[in-house]
């Protein structure tokens, strides 16, 4: 069945089966994301993420209303295997939690949570996995990626430290002084079209596609942060058209070969 359903890129279909893709988050980019792969051929995909699918989700999904009241891995899981069914699916439902096992080839976060991004920002420079961050501005009107090659280009910190600043300014919920699992830097839900978020999910894979070697051309040291402008016209950033944000090596704790940091523990130790 194979033959039939990748008879249009067999090419890419026999470069992509060999590799192995994790994605956590399987809200709407993260599932759309794994929905392509799945249809381009791809051999491996680990999916994690802690949630169930609520109907809230469904307007801007890949899943349906007959999976309302499902994990999210397991809904979007029964649904890549209906469309490829060699597809080898691993699911963890939980939040990440620093350790994959097989070792990716890729990561994509698409994560509603700063500190997730941090642990994944560990774990892809300990591992030494290229990482693609995935999301989106307001409502949805600019999509954002960024991608780090490790030892090669700035790691996520690099360029989302000042985040940690911003979610100071998050509505404070009482759990976070009963609840010690919880994450006070999650992002709550925002507006956002289907439409946005498949432009979105499309550039994301292209990038993979560069990051696992099949589009080299996609990938160097300087135009690692990709934006996207879909509906706010008024912005400086060019309309419909992705434009590429500057990003330099800072003097970061976290990636900064001249300082000696335990990636396992996530603690800096400058020498």
């Amino acid at each position: 069945m194979a033959n039939t359903i990748f008879a249009r890129n067999p090419d890419e279909r026999n470069a992509l089966s060999q590799k192995h893709i994790a994605i956590v988050g399987c809200g709407s980019i993260g599932g759309a994301v794994a929905d392509i792969a799945a249809r381009t051929g791809l051999g491996t995909l680990t999916l994690i993420d802690p949630d169930i699918v609520s109907s809230e989700n469904i307007g801007r999904h890949v899943l349906t209303t007959h999976d309302v009241g499902q994990p999210k891995v397991d809904a979007l899981a029964s649904h890549l295997k209906a469309i490829n069914p060699e597809l080898v699916v691993n699911l963890v439902c939980g939040g990440f939690s620093g350790e994959l096992a097989p070792t990716p080839d890729l990561i994509i976060s698409a994560v509603d949570s700063f500190q997730c991004e941090s642990l994944i920002n560990i774990y892809s420079l300990g591992a030494k996995v290229p990482a693609i961050y995935a999301g989106v501005w307001g409502a949805a009107s600019v999509g954002e990626l960024y991608y780090v090659v490790p030892g090669k280009t700035p790691c996520y910190h690099c360029f989302a430290s000042f985040r940690k600043n911003a979610a100071l300014e998050l509505p404070t919920d009482p759990r976070k002084y009963t609840d010690p699992n919880f994450d006070d830097t999650k992002v709550p839900g925002r507006p956002g079209l289907w439409a946005q978020i498949l432009v979105v999910s499309s550039l994301c894979f292209q990038l993979g596609h560069g990051l696992l070697g099949l589009r080299p051309q996609l990938i160097d040291e300087f135009h690692t942060l990709w934006l996207f402008n879909m509906t706010d016209f008024a912005s400086p950033l060019q309309p419909l058209s992705v434009t590429f944000g500057k990003t330099a090596r800072r003097s970061c704790a976290v990636c900064d070969p001249s300082r000696l940091v335990d990636l396992e523990a996530g603690v800096q130790r400058v020498v």
